[in-house]
């Protein structure tokens, strides 16, 4: 079909620039709906762009046009073959639609709904798992979607920039053309940043796909009749939903035994709302709880610690977080304030780099309410009742027995403030908690440890006297306690003392000596004079140990000074002075006869 008007024309479909084409054949793509009215078209030789409808709307006297004889009349739309090109003299009205249509182009809504929102959409999704999911049972789905998101973003990024350098290779101007090419730059540096930032959590995830879990070990058993449910191991990634389901299978368990050295945060988390959601009502810390356990076992409304137990704390080491973040040690303050437990407290727990543990003693958790109850010989105690039992479990071990049983004799009440003092110095966590040291304060700190007897009173009184001319010697000349003491070097009574003293001290060797003679056994005891001398010295063994029974040996050593002597002669004599008096004369014939005491 021949056309006068020889006028070519493009436009723009599908995000291309196609043409030149003649006019004629513009019209029957649009009258064939191939092309809509909103197309945009442009006469070549003319710059300016303008939608179909405007080019197709004004009516202009028609060409001439040869048309074929036919007895079928031709379709309508055809007849806008008829229809020429729009005159010159409308540029100016069609540029101005063609400029207010380029604002909302195609090719702009494509690259922004098909290629940015969705790249942004991808982002957002990455850093809302990692940041969200948080205390989930079992988090590895989502972990999962989390390695396909990371996988899809530079296919999404790759295909899209190609697609977009393509399409706007043919496009004219800054905003067509350059535009679109420094988005596609841009959004590769977001991308680099996002994966290089990202690289910990990435890394985890390859090690999680690739290896076994190294938390993976643990068991789960019940006791107390089914009613205590046991854990026993590491919290691995399946720790969460095992116990879960033993819960569910268990329902009358009440109370939870963690023995745990740890594992990861995300289980920690996982178990603690495995717990909640479970009710359980009380959880009990067995040998120890530790890391990622602690989190657990803070979750729930009564916690108890056995006795030989220990809870370690350190701040959070998982590895979906970054060293530098401010919400790595989220979980912790979380839960840890909502117990009620000082800050002071928290920032110590948190303040311990991972890799290694504090383990606060059990003065520190209580005092802290970090727990709530002792276990200790089968039952649960609060805070003053354990430490009392603490102090009579050690009162009646091996080391403090003597003591303790000559106390309980005869001076129970004096038994009972020391057993006092000592439970309260341990609850103010006193020497760091050691039953030994604490004890030894509270004995140097007795004022009233030498106390008053009933009857004859001499023997005690003697060894007062001697504590008190060695106490007033030791503070002169030091160096001849031994002698004094031990009797070895007369000499020394005549060179330190003055003449009142050397009477008094040569009066009490010989009382000492003369009773030792006539009645070596202290009547009505059965305990002989070895065993009460041991008593005796059994403070000054609590403070320097077993060489107190090798004086000689250790003064000819230098493995003791002579203000150590004075020291353990002062203590001992006033252990023997708080004796009744029977048992204070048979111990001091025993010293004055030099035996060893205790059959040490």
């Amino acid at each position: 079909m021949k056309e006068t008007v020889t006028t070519q024309w493009r436009f723009r479909h599908a995000g291309r620039t196609l043409g030149p084409y003649p006019w004629s054949l513009i019209v029957l793509l649009h009258s064939r709906g191939s092309l809509p009215d909103a197309t945009l078209v442009q006469q070549v030789g003319n710059s300016a762009w303008m939608p179909l409808r405007e080019a197709l709307a004004p009516p202009l006297e028609p060409a001439a046009v040869a048309v074929p004889q036919s007895s079928v009349a031709p379709p309508p739309p055809i007849v806008a073959l008829t229809q020429p090109r729009p005159s010159i003299a409308e540029e100016p009205r069609q540029t101005a639609l063609a400029d207010t249509d380029d604002e909302v182009s195609p090719f702009h809504l494509h690259f922004l709904l098909l290629y940015v929102i969705p790249l942004l959409a991808l982002v957002m999704a990455f850093y809302w798992v990692i940041f969200s999911v948080r205390d989930d049972i079992d988090p590895r789905p989502w972990w999962l979607a989390l390695a396909a998101i990371t996988l899809l973003m530079p296919i999404w990024y790759i295909a899209g920039s190609l697609w977009l350098w393509a399409a706007s290779e043919d496009r004219k101007g800054l905003a067509e053309h350059g535009l679109p090419r420094v988005a596609v730059a841009f959004m590769g540096l977001l991308l680099l940043f996002l994966l290089s930032s990202n690289y910990r959590p990435l890394k985890a995830l390859v090690g999680i796909a690739s290896h076994a879990d190294p938390y993976g070990q643990f068991a789960i058993g019940f006791e107390n009749d089914g009613r205590a449910l046991v854990y026993k191991g590491t919290f691995g990634y399946a720790a969460p939903a095992s116990l879960q389901a033993a819960l569910k299978r268990h329902s009358q368990v009440d109370t939870v035994v963690l023995d745990s050295a740890g594992g990861w945060m995300v289980a920690g988390r996982g178990i603690a709302r495995v717990l909640r959601e479970a009710h359980i009502q009380t959880v009990v810390a067995r040998r120890r709880c530790a890391s990622a356990c602690t989190l657990a076992f803070e979750s729930v409304p009564m916690r108890v610690l056995e006795a030989d137990a220990a809870l370690g704390f350190h701040s959070e080491s998982n590895q979906f977080s970054w060293a530098e973040s401010d919400r790595a040690n989220d979980s912790f303050e979380e839960v840890f304030a909502a117990r009620g437990i000082p800050r002071s407290f928290i920032d110590k727990a948190i303040g311990t780099p991972p890799g290694t543990l504090w383990w606060p003693d059990v003065a520190q958790l209580l005092h802290n309410h970090v727990i709530d109850r002792v276990r200790f010989e089968g039952r649960d105690l609060q805070e003053q009742d354990y430490f009392l039992a603490e102090v009579d479990k050690y009162f009646g071990g091996e080391e403090f027995a003597p003591l303790a049983q000559g106390l309980r004799e005869f001076a129970p009440a004096h038994l009972q403030r020391l057993r006092q003092d000592v439970a309260t110095l341990l609850a103010q966590d006193a020497m760091e908690g050691q039953i030994g040291a604490v004890t030894q304060h509270a004995l140097d700190a007795d004022e009233q440890l030498a106390l008053q007897r009933a009857g004859d009173s001499a023997q005690a009184e003697r060894a007062a006297m001697l504590a008190d001319l060695l106490g007033e010697f030791g503070t002169r000349a030091p160096e001849l306690c031994y002698p004094v003491w031990t009797g070895t070097n007369p000499m020394a009574v005549n060179q330190g003392f003055t003449s009142a003293q050397r009477r008094t001290f040569l009066k009490q060797m010989g009382i000492m000596l003369h009773a030792a003679a006539v009645d070596p056994r202290p009547p009505p005891s059965d305990e002989d004079g070895a065993d009460l001398l041991a008593r005796a010295m059994h403070a000054a063994d609590l403070k320097y140990g077993p060489v107190v029974f090798d004086v000689p040996t250790a003064r000819r050593e230098g493995r003791v000074s002579d203000a150590m002597i004075c020291d353990m002669a002062q203590s001992t004599f006033r252990q023997i002075h708080a004796m009744r008096p029977t048992e204070a004369g048979a111990a001091m014939r025993w010293l004055a006869l030099g035996k060893s005491p205790g059959g040490k």
